[in-house]
């Protein structure tokens, strides 16, 4: 498990680190290009580095090839604008200048860290004099230090950083010419789960606008199901999304600490090439938040030491909608975040339809489909029923009552409502006959 502790460093002479900076963004971008361009290898691009940025160190050299690296292999042959494309459209508008562009694209470096140094040799932390600094290397035996701000809540993280020897990763983001962020990021071994799936789960279903709950017994029968609503995860801003993102998290990880209870969720993924789905799909991919939502809840789940379990979502929806919402008085989402909870526990949902024998909603549904194979995954039988839902429900197994006079001798009543084999078996009948 990763952990983050943000800082901010103040001087009003940053020239030698500004001048560091900008010689490894400038290294960053060389070294891309010579993975892009040239298709050189690691140690040819790392040579060429070296020999081109004197005033880099070897360390330093090889984290700046490293992160190029990293950067091909995600985009490949795409292009790349460092900076930013919004800047570079604001600088061919002449809406900012040359300078304030150089400032956007040449504001950061990152540092690796040493496990052999423990912890940081060019970026180092320091604790003297009842406060923290930075020391930054910036030359061959040159450094520099100042003082390092933390907020209160991590000043106990940073303590137990410093003895514990761990190697930590450094970066550095330029906000101002007398003021950098930092953000060091480290390895702690994860938690020992203390809150596992003995006394059931906790099912989440994640929506752009809602987040649906519900509390399932070890049994797989539904105890409670509610839904938290919140547009703002959809149309605020970033910062607020983020702020909204964790108190929702938040409240899952309470409710769950409270039923002392794991927490299953899905496990969502987008096609990376995605142009061609249409603009609304597009504009909902941009906008939603889920990958930031469950990448939270994960982490917490292993800080908390809760059990946590991410499964197929499909066809949860169609399963929740025909299956048990009218069962248990559900909305859509909520009979979808019951589903995900049972499939974590692994209960397999067989094809039916509330209130109507499974038997004969197999046999109209495979018959519409035009196959009778029975030896068919469970999901394939959901598809079957979710494509031929109009035909094979709508006008059979819900079927006008006046129709079936004929069978009233063998009908079964409880109160008001005729139930029992043949009524079933008739609405099944006249749905594939069409009267």
């Amino acid at each position: 498990m990763r952990k983050v502790i943000h800082g901010e460093i103040y001087s009003p002479d940053f020239d030698n680190l500004n001048k560091l900076v900008s010689d490894w963004a400038s290294a960053y971008r060389f070294s891309f290009c010579r993975f892009q361009k040239d298709k050189l290898s690691f140690n040819e691009v790392r040579n060429w580095a070296k020999t081109k940025y004197p005033s880099l160190n070897t360390r330093q050299i090889s984290d700046v090839v490293t992160q190029a690296q990293g950067l091909y292999s995600r985009v490949e042959d795409k292009k790349v604008i460092f900076g930013g494309r919004k800047y570079w459209d604001k600088l061919i508008k002449n809406e900012i200048s040359n300078d304030e562009w150089k400032f956007k694209r040449d504001n950061q470096i990152y540092v690796r860290g040493d496990k052999t140094k423990k912890g940081n040799p060019n970026i180092r932390l320091l604790n003297k004099n009842g406060g923290f600094y930075l020391r930054v290397t910036i030359g061959n035996r040159k450094f520099e230090e100042h003082k390092l701000f933390v907020p209160a809540k991590f000043e106990e993280q940073l303590v137990s950083l410093f003895g514990s020897g761990n190697p930590y990763n450094v970066r550095l983001i330029k906000k101002g010419s007398q003021h950098y962020k930092m953000v060091i990021d480290y390895e702690v071994e994860n938690p020992q789960t203390v809150i596992d799936f003995s006394n059931g789960v906790i099912g989440v279903d994640v929506n752009p606008d809602r987040v649906a709950i519900s509390d399932i017994r070890r049994d797989g029968n539904l105890i409670n199901s509610f839904s938290v609503l919140n547009n703002r995860m959809f149309f605020a801003s970033t910062n607020k999304r983020d702020y909204e993102i964790g108190c929702i998290v938040k409240q899952i990880m309470q409710y769950a600490l409270n039923r002392n209870k794991g927490i299953v969720f899905e496990n969502l993924k987008f096609k990376k090439e995605f142009e061609n789905q249409g603009r609304r799909f597009n504009r909902i991919k941009s906008n939603f938040v889920w990958k930031k939502l469950l990448t939270l809840l994960e982490r917490k789940c292993i800080e908390n030491g809760i059990q946590y379990k991410k499964v197929n979502p499909a066809f949860t929806s169609v399963i929740g909608k025909f299956k048990y919402q009218k069962m248990y008085n559900l909305s859509i989402h909520e009979s979808a975040s019951y589903i995900i909870g049972r499939r974590g526990l692994g209960f397999n949902e067989k094809l039916s339809l509330y209130k109507y024998p499974s038997k004969y909603v197999k046999e109209v549904v495979f018959d519409l489909a035009g196959n009778k194979t029975k030896r068919i995954h469970s999901w394939a039988s959901w598809r079957k029923l979710r494509d031929n839902y109009k035909k094979a429900v709508l006008t059979g197994l819900q079927g006008r009552m006046s129709d079936l006079k004929e069978s009233d001798d063998n009908l079964c009543y409880v109160g008001e409502n005729p139930t029992g084999e043949v009524l079933s078996k008739e609405l099944v009948l006249r749905g594939i006959n069409g009267y």
